[in-house]
């Protein structure tokens, strides 16, 4: 007898695969075949109609769901089955393997006699079998998951994976005709890649049909793919079987011919093949590409390691030889040849990847790699025609920058569990503020597209969580990019990319910044400022000495931004035109909505909501202002791109109403905004007016004062629709505009100065004060927290 104490299993294992048997029998039975035949592990076709016997095919096809669905249950139920007694044994096993080890174990031991020895054995070997105990309870655990989620894809697939459906494994499919029941194994990658290798190299007519129309071959691929997308959104690992897939495939690719040519070197035949359509080229191209994105994922149970050993290498970037200095031809020319031979395998490398999908990914370390390669190597193409070209980093870095975790890598130097990321030895110099530098003051082809995808997604759902992305995951990249906009060398760089720029009308612009380069790349940063505008319009440290910790706030749950970052960040963004209009647009309708709030709200006077927007206003003109003195130094008045920005900001204003559907009092204060920036008028000497009494002389601000109040005031504003002053906007909703001359009526200055006679000492609609205080205070708590931005300095 064993001194071995281990539990037990009550599970009979005869009883279950009784069991497991009536189950195929009765999968036969509504097969209409008989019970000699094994119908779900041995299946008698290879789809729904030649898996039914004869004489009932005619009613199964007349209710295929219903057949199908009654026989994919009992095929489930047979497979779980399977998979309990195959747990039972594989646990009865290892208890007698344990037994055996222990026998030995004590007829070995060394003091036989002395019993601490003897116990400390006996002790071991307990909890192994305890262990072993704990792994079936898993096993057992994973059976009633997968009984219960009943005969889905995943479920078949799993029972498949396990070999518990048969050799194959494949009834699923034919019963469903569903790809998503598919089991994949090697055999099948090794069917695929030798189809594509006929069809590419030879035209075999049968190959090329079986590419294109059936799906056991490039569909099947893709589903693989969307499987392991699926995998990749749930946190969770594709089947072993899955991987091997596609190991295989890629494996078998890059050795056709023999003697290991290379996968990269198979993909130039496909691009040249005279044999294949170009669909089926591109199908070709777009599902390799897809399936070597999953399969570099170690998220999923892929990884570079796995990847072809070319597309290793082309990754990872050239390994120069160690010379000291490039001060002889020799050197120089030893040099350039290692590059020229890696460039033109990164070259292909980079047109394959970018027949991927959009939303495919790579893994974390593949994409990093990808990243760091090219910014230590973008600088060749300055002095060296060959390949890779530019476009060629561009279609890298615009795969490689779909994986946010390579992103967070880039931005912070870590990874998202805190870790110090170390990039591969041919770029392990790698700084955050080295490859943005480098991304960012290129000249690229599509304006900076591709490289803005490094932080387009800390804007893409701001404070949800999705997957591993939480807001303080893309607060802390956030914070870290804020970071290096706060050092005075990275600024001089990003603001001074030693590039010229030539606009529409012929002028050059020198030394640009990299938002006036890269259009793209500032229309990006442009999504981020209005992601956490709420954020840049903060208040606390404008306009004083002490310094200002910029950080991701436990407390708050957001990002605490220093002024001077939040300047630096906003100039860049109003380099380009376009960007600045649709940022510049959205804060004067964000002013509109506080005059809006100011104008309606019959509770106690808030001013901290105007403060706010004043805060954000100036500090977009304070950036609109420091642009329009460089691009002055170079060309004109410093006001003319200023103005060309407000008159472009301006007429996105006037389609608002209808296309954003903002009410058309908010329009018109945002439009009031643009042209008054809110400030309180000056006299010609240049001393703010200090009395709402004085500024009320001004027709602006009267129409303004007039416009807010009857926002507020319902018979004020019906009063003015009867006299054709109120006007409806494209809601159909009253609202008064601020200049008297867009007003329906004959000497509307004389009107103007009427009304606001009538409305000046009438209290305001919380009951704090009269009209002309209101508004008064209101612009003054504006003004004075938009002109705090003068005092923050970046250059």
């Amino acid at each position: 007898m064993s001194a071995l104490s281990y539990t037990e299993c009550d599970i009979d294992r005869s009883r279950v695969a009784a069991a497991r048997s009536d189950f195929e029998e009765l999968h036969a039975m509504i097969s209409g075949r008989s019970e000699s035949y094994n119908t779900i592990t041995q299946p008698v076709g290879f789809e729904f109609s030649d898996l039914i016997g004869e004489g009932l095919r005619k009613a199964a096809e007349d209710n295929s769901f219903a057949w199908s669905s009654s026989m994919m249950a009992c095929t489930h139920a047979y497979g779980v089955l399977d998979k309990i007694n195959e747990d039972v044994k594989w646990y009865e096993d290892k208890i007698e393997e344990i037994k055996g080890k222990l026998s030995t174990a004590l007829a070995n031991a060394s003091e036989p006699d002395n019993l601490t020895l003897v116990n400390q054995i006996i002790d071991s070997h307990n909890a192994e079998a305890a262990q072993a105990w704990r792994d079936l309870e898993d096993r057992c655990d994973d059976s009633q998951e997968i009984l219960k989620g009943g005969p889905t894809p995943e479920n078949i697939r799993l029972l498949a994976d396990g070999g518990h459906l048969g050799e194959y494994g494949l009834i699923g499919y034919y019963t469903t005709g569903d790809l998503d029941y598919f089991h994949v194994d090697e055999d099948q990658a090794e069917t695929i890649a030798t189809h594509i290798q006929n069809a590419v190299l030879h035209g075999y007519d049968g190959s090329i049909e079986a590419l294109e129309d059936h799906p056991e071959y490039l569909a099947l691929i893709g589903n693989v793919v969307s499987r392991a997308l699926t995998a990749q959104q749930n946190g969770d690992r594709i089947m072993d079987g899955e991987i091997e897939f596609l190991e295989t495939l890629f494996g078998d690719l890059s050795n056709v011919g023999g003697d290991d040519p290379g996968f990269l070197a198979f993909m130039g035949q496909v691009n040249s093949s005279e044999h294949i359509s170009d669909s089926l080229r591109d199908d070709i191209s777009r599902n390799l590409a897809n399936s070597l994105l999953v399969l570099s994922d170690e998220s999923i149970g892929g990884g570079v390691g796995r990847l072809p050993k070319d597309v290793q290498e082309a990754a990872d970037g050239p390994e120069f030889p160690s010379i000291l200095s490039l001060d002889s031809e020799e050197a120089i020319d030893e040099y350039m040849d290692v590059y020229q031979s890696w460039g033109s395998d990164f070259s292909a490398l980079a047109e394959f990847l970018s027949n991927s999908g959009p939303g495919v990914q790579g893994g974390t370390e593949f994409s990093t790699t990808l990243l760091g390669t090219s910014a230590t190597n973008l600088h060749y193409t300055e002095f060296y025609g060959g390949e890779p070209t530019g476009t060629a980093y561009q279609d890298i870095i615009e795969v490689a920058s779909r994986n946010e975790e390579a992103n967070y890598i880039i931005l912070t130097g870590e990874d998202f569990d805190g870790n110090e990321y170390r990039h591969h030895s041919n770029h392990d110099h790698l700084k955050p503020e080295d490859v943005l530098t480098t991304f960012y003051s290129y000249e690229w082809e599509d304006d900076g597209a591709a490289v803005s995808g490094i932080t387009d997604w800390i804007a893409r759902n701001k404070d949800e969580v999705v997957g591993e992305i939480t807001p303080e995951i893309r607060g802390n990249a956030f914070v870290s990019l804020m970071e290096m906009l706060e050092d005075e060398d990275f600024r001089d760089e990003l603001f001074g990319t030693d590039r010229t720029v030539k606009d529409d009308e012929g002028r050059e612009w020198l030394d640009v910044s990299v938002g006036h380069l890269n259009g793209e790349l500032a229309n990006g940063f442009g999504d981020i400022f209005l992601a956490y505008m709420e954020e840049f319009s903060e208040t606390d440290g404008v306009g004083e000495e002490e310094a200002f910790e910029t950080r991701w706030s436990p407390e708050l749950g957001t990002v605490e931004l220093s002024p001077e970052s939040r300047l630096a960040f906003t100039q860049l963004i109003v380099g380009d035109p376009d960007a600045a209009a649709r940022i510049y647009e959205a804060v004067l309708l964000n002013t509109g909505h506080a005059m809006e709030e100011f104008a309606s709200n019959d509770g106690p006077r808030d001013q901290v909501p105007v403060s706010l927007a004043g805060s954000l206003q100036g500090l977009v003109e304070e950036a609109l202002a420091n642009e329009s003195i460089t691009r002055g130094d170079q060309h004109g008045e410093a006001a003319d791109y200023r103005n060309a920005v407000n008159g472009a900001t301006v007429d996105l204003l006037g389609g608002a109403a209808s296309d954003l559907q903002v009410p058309g009092f908010v329009v018109e204060m945002a439009k009031f905004a643009a042209k008054e920036a809110l400030a309180i008028p000056q006299h010609e000497a240049g001393q703010n007016v200090a009395t709402p009494g004085a500024w009320a002389t001004n027709e602006r601000m009267q129409g303004f004062a007039l416009s807010a109040l009857a926002q507020g005031d319902p018979e004020i504003m019906d009063r003015l629709s009867e006299v054709g002053i109120a006007v409806e906007d494209g809601n159909g909703v009253l609202y008064v505009p601020v200049e008297h001359q867009d007003w329906d009526i004959r000497r509307s200055s004389g009107v103007l100065a009427t009304e606001f006679d009538r409305i000046d000492e009438l209290d305001w609609v919380d009951g704090e004060g009269s009209t002309a205080n209101a508004v008064y205070n209101f612009l003054n708590t504006f003004g004075t927290n938009s002109s705090k931005w003068e005092d923050v300095s970046i250059r």
